[in-house]
C-alpha cells in the first residue's frame, strides 16, 4: 500500500491542520504549480472534499494561495476529472 504524503496547513485563523496531498502539478500556460489536497472530510453527499490551491515556494516553505481566474479553475477541474477516470480504470 502506498504511503500517504501529508502536509501541515495553517488556516486563516492560525490553526494547524494535517492534510493529505493528492497530487501536485504544473499548468504551463499559467506558469504555476498547483496542489490538490484533502482533510478527509465528506460533504452532505458523502463525497470526500478536495481542495485546490496555487502552490508558491517561499524560501524553505510553501504557501497555498487562492486560484485567481475561472480559466484556471476550469483547467484544474479537467485535471481532477482525468484523475478520477484514471482511478476508475485502475480499479
Amino acid at each position: 500500500m502506498e504511503e500517504k504524503e501529508m502536509v501541515v496547513v495553517i488556516d486563516k485563523d492560525g490553526k494547524e491542520r494535517e492534510a493529505e496531498v493528492l497530487v501536485t502539478f504544473k499548468i504551463n500556460k499559467f506558469n504555476k504549480e498547483y496542489i490538490l489536497y484533502t482533510f478527509d472530510e465528506t460533504d452532505e453527499n458523502e463525497m470526500v472534499k478536495i481542495y485546490a490551491s496555487t502552490l508558491v515556494e517561499k524560501g524553505d516553505m510553501f504557501s497555498f494561495e487562492a486560484i485567481e481566474t475561472p480559466e484556471e479553475w476550469a483547467t484544474i477541474k479537467d485535471v481532477m476529472r482525468d484523475m478520477a477516470r484514471s482511478e476508475e480504470s485502475n480499479a
